[in-house]
């Protein structure tokens, strides 16, 4: 088992659950955690698993985080309830949701107690790094005390999602190593993770519990993570701005493959040889055209092209280019995108 200490403290490896949650708990001397848990928590035997982890003195409480539409509750009011009960410490179990939640939650009120983030999805692992989506969150989440990254808990993860949350993961990679900023480590990371998730994305795809393309694809994520902190691009700015349009309920990273390749051309006069060192990490030829190579890997993954199926009109596309130009990823696209690029671009990816 390999520990990082990046941040943050991060235990990865294959059940690693059992090996550090208990440990971890110890640690901070807790003794009743209030377990926050998203649907992807309850995928295959996770819960179970957590249970039976936990050491026997401690006393569980779960966060019926979610109303009957769907909504998330006010976390003040769990947080407040959590103290109450003598809740010493959080315990984030699942996907995007519930580390979102999680962090907000450990960074309000008083006392803030720690956190222990142990993601089940790929989608998530910005919750290592703390990359904040918004300037709200940038101001309202807290850095997790430990992360455990267990690969084992994304096996049931069907074919979709695992193609969306990885392809969101290289995603991250790429315009991490593009941002502007002199940040050695950071490329190196971001290089790394492309050149795993460009290798195991598709096996982890075609089989769901191969145990090798399963922890490749988890470490590509968080490689994506850490690397993030340098700042992240145009893609991710109008991946969450279309989401938050759109009437689908889409996994992170289901778009991305639609709007990097026009995002990557117009970045493309600022990013003097960055696209040929990234097409050498996904295994390309030499003089191999990076977009094309992303079209393809995406094409094999049945990611969508375009937006189309989508059915956003006019309206809703001027409301994305707004979101996204106000999102805090384009303060480090290389190229500097206003409303209008985001709208153009939008219109090339539809």
């Amino acid at each position: 088992m390999s520990f990082i200490s990046y941040l943050t403290r991060i235990h990865f490896a294959e059940l690693v659950l059992e090996d550090a949650l208990g440990e971890e708990v110890a640690r901070l001397g807790a003794a009743r955690p209030v377990i926050v848990i998203d649907a992807d928590g309850r995928i295959g035997d996770g819960v179970g698993r957590l249970e039976s982890t936990l050491p026997a003195e401690c006393v569980l409480h779960w966060a019926d985080w979610i109303d009957a539409w769907g909504r998330l509750r006010d976390p003040e009011a769990i947080r407040a309830k959590a103290a109450d009960d003598g809740c010493d410490v959080i315990v984030a179990f699942g996907g995007r949701e519930a580390q979102a939640f999680g962090r907000r939650l450990a960074g309000q009120g008083r006392p803030r107690l720690p956190l222990i983030a142990v993601p089940t999805t790929t989608a998530d692992m910005g919750v290592v790094a703390g990359t904040p989506s918004s300037r709200r969150d940038a101001v309202h989440t807290a850095m997790p005390a430990a992360v455990l990254c267990d690969p084992t808990l994304t096996y049931g993860l069907d074919p979709r999602r695992t193609a969306a949350f990885g392809f969101g993961a290289l995603t991250r990679s790429i315009e991490a190593f593009l941002a502007p900023g002199y940040n050695p480590p950071a490329d190196g990371i971001a290089l790394e993770g492309i050149h795993r998730a460009s290798r195991y994305l598709a096996r982890a795809v075609d089989d769901g519990a191969d145990p090798e393309a399963r922890r490749e694809v988890m470490a590509a994520a968080l490689n994506g993570a850490l690397a993030g902190q340098k700042g992240l691009g145009g893609a991710e700015a109008l991946a969450r701005a279309i989401e938050v349009e759109s009437r689908e309920a889409l996994p992170h990273g289901q778009l991305h493959a639609s709007v990097l390749p026009p995002v990557l051309s117009f970045n493309a006069p600022a990013v003097g040889d960055r696209y040929g060192r990234i097409a050498t990490a996904m295994g390309a030829k030499p003089g191999s055209d990076l977009i094309a190579a992303l079209a393809d890997l995406a094409g094999r993954l049945g990611l969508p092209e375009k937006l189309g199926h989508l059915g956003l009109g006019p309206t809703a596309l001027r409301r994305a280019a707004l979101g996204a130009a106000a999102d805090l990823a384009t303060q480090t696209n290389p190229r500097h995108a206003t409303e209008e690029d985001y709208l153009r671009l939008l219109l090339e990816a539809r």
